[in-house]
């Protein structure tokens, strides 16, 4: 190859010619030439600059393999349903139709679990009411019980006296 300009070599390579057009085309609108271009690669490259060739190939590098990787995904898939496609949609359905009847039970015993709550927040209360009746009522008989047991108390010691106070029992 012949040298152009101080040290340097002019470089030439095969290349696509539908690349190669579209490649300057690219280069031209971003207001740069393919030169100018691929000189500044070849320097990052040998930088190891990743990121930097990342924002010369654009910045969508990333989107870009995600988008071809769906795409061979999609394809790969499209290919595979064809084989599997009844057995398969079959299947699917018959794991919507479980998923659907599950859903709705649990809704159901959700429901009546709630009116169930309710329920027996109320009954707590009824049970709660009766417990204070009854405790009054075991303390009103209770206090009966001490009247009786005070009265009958009351009365052996009044039928001692008159025992002991009888004039025919003299000592």
């Amino acid at each position: 190859m012949s040298n152009t300009g101080r040290k340097k070599k002019l470089a030439s390579f095969n290349c696509d010619q539908r690349k190669w057009e579209q490649f300057i085309a690219c280069c031209n609108s971003k207001g740069t030439t393919a030169t100018a271009t691929l000189l500044e690669f070849i320097d990052l490259y040998l930088g190891d600059s990743q990121d930097k060739l990342d924002a010369i190939g654009g910045n969508d590098l990333d989107e870009r393999l995600d988008s071809k990787i769906k795409a061979s995904v999609e394809t790969y898939l499209v290919k595979s349903n064809k084989t599997h496609s009844d057995s398969t949609n079959e299947t699917i359905r018959a794991i919507c139709e479980r998923l659907d009847k599950l859903e709705s039970e649990f809704s159901n015993e959700s429901n009546e679990s709630n009116s169930n709550q309710t329920t027996v927040i109320d009954n707590l209360a009824n049970l709660e009411q009766k417990i204070e009746k009854m405790t009054a009522r075991m303390t009103q008989l209770a206090e009966a019980i001490i009247k009786i047991q005070d009265y009958l108390n009351n009365q052996q010691k009044r039928g001692q006296k008159s025992y002991y106070n009888n004039s025919s029992y003299s000592g």
